[in-house]
């Protein structure tokens, strides 16, 4: 990200006017259309550094994060907060959308396993609408930005991605592949044709999660330095600015072929990413390959009602170009057809909501290093057909025991909650 000037450079005068977001955003668009595809714009964490008041004074952007963080997830994630920093109280106005909030509030308290993290985001604008969750060993852990998870089959969209857009490939491209589809061994990697093998395009690939096609995609054609490309390009170890202190992702790539299938295809432990970090990247794809940065706070004031800081619409940058956007979310939109999220929206076609809708999603799951966790995630887009209304959606769910609420269920019930209530 390159260094850019003062987040608040575009305000958000009404944090319940979405259709305000999306013009003062649309100008910003349309500069990301005109760029390479890695390029970033002025704006992002090195921007952050203050936000300043003349009446206030001036404090650091760390010293503001971290009192924000000292407060409980339940309480920051109320339409008001108050919260003192730098021996000042201030007051906050959140983006959240308070019905889809306590919706999924209210599904956390039964939900099963050690821990899950929903965040919901509006991919034009980057505004955050959702924050729930938990973590039952450290309860007052900010799960969204805090929890490092295998990013497991989720790295396959940025995979798909580079596959696109380095690789001049595109959904119908064919690969070839013996074995079983979500095993990943070094023979799967061989280019042989025999009687045993399937044929299979790179969209059927994507929506069924085949881990030999996506272990041939990284060891043979994109290698470390396209893996390692793609992964920058979505935000992987680089600082996500938000008004929470977010953990970087991470990613190894040696030089090593099998390693390369490995991170390729998500079959690995040590390619780590947030749930928010999770909801940009599809966020992503959902506005025409533009990444905007995400904010959960539209302004914070004194208590005598002096703005020290005002929300702002900017992009982090371009991941992909518009066209490979288009082909990811076609890929996406399969992978809910018929691929392994069609149990979680089963019957999408009949619902009087979900109908409306064209959505897409990407899953994974992975088991921890002792076999007694297993990570659960959906991450995806909801778009109205007639419209402009999307909805970015990312889920995290740590199944222990008892196998609890699946992360595309719960990405179901967020999808519907929020566009039964805005359509």
């Amino acid at each position: 990200m390159e260094k850019g000037k003062d987040r608040g450079m575009i305000g958000i005068a009404n944090k319940n006017d979405k259709m305000s977001a999306i013009r003062h955003t649309a100008w910003i668009v349309i500069l990301c259309i005109l760029l390479p595809a890695q390029a970033c714009l002025s704006g992002g964490a090195e921007s952050l550094e203050v936000w300043s008041n003349s009446r206030v004074g001036r404090i650091p952007m760390q010293v503001l994060r971290r009192a924000i963080a000292r407060q409980r997830p339940g309480d920051i994630t109320r339409p008001v907060f108050r919260f003192a920093c730098a021996g000042k109280k201030l007051v906050a106005h959140t983006s959240l959308d308070q019905d889809l909030q306590s919706y999924l509030d209210s599904l956390m308290v039964d939900a099963l396993g050690r821990m899950t993290a929903i965040v919901c985001l509006d991919p034009v604008s980057g505004r955050v609408l959702a924050l729930a969750g938990f973590d039952k060993q450290m309860p007052g852990t900010n799960v969204w930005t805090q929890e490092l998870v295998p990013s497991a089959s989720i790295f396959k969209i940025v995979t798909a991605a580079g596959a696109i857009e380095l690789m001049h490939m595109n959904p119908g491209t064919v690969f070839h592949f013996n074995g079983g589809k979500h095993t990943l061994y070094r023979y799967q990697l061989q280019n042989k044709i025999n009687r045993h093998t399937e044929r299979v395009s790179l969209s059927e690939a994507f929506s069924e999660s085949i881990n030999p096609v996506f272990g041939k995609i990284g060891a043979m054609y994109l290698r470390k330095k396209g893996l390692l490309s793609m992964a920058r390009r979505f935000m992987w170890g680089k600082e996500i600015p938000f008004e929470l202190p977010v953990k970087k992702s991470t990613i190894s790539v040696s030089d090593n072929r099998f390693s390369q299938a490995e991170v390729a295809s998500g079959f690995n432990k040590t390619t780590r990413i947030t749930a928010l970090h999770g909801v940009l990247i599809v966020g992503a794809i959902a506005n025409s390959g533009v990444m905007m940065a995400p904010s959960f706070i539209d302004t914070i004031e004194t208590e005598d009602g002096t703005i020290v800081y005002q929300g702002s619409i900017y992009p982090l940058g371009r991941p992909v170009h518009k066209r490979t956007a288009e082909g990811l979310f076609r890929m996406m939109k399969a992978t809910v057809r018929k691929g392994t999220a069609r149990k979680a929206f089963a019957g999408w076609s009949r619902d009087s909501v979900l109908k409306k809708l064209e959505i897409g999603g990407k899953t994974g799951t992975i088991d921890n290093k002792s076999h007694e966790i297993r990570y659960d995630w959906f991450c995806g887009i909801a778009r109205e057909k007639s419209g402009v209304g999307s909805l970015a959606v990312a889920v995290i769910v740590a199944h222990q025991e008892v196998l609890g609420t699946r992360a595309g269920r719960y990405a179901r019930l967020a999808i519907k909650r929020y566009f039964q209530d805005h359509q």
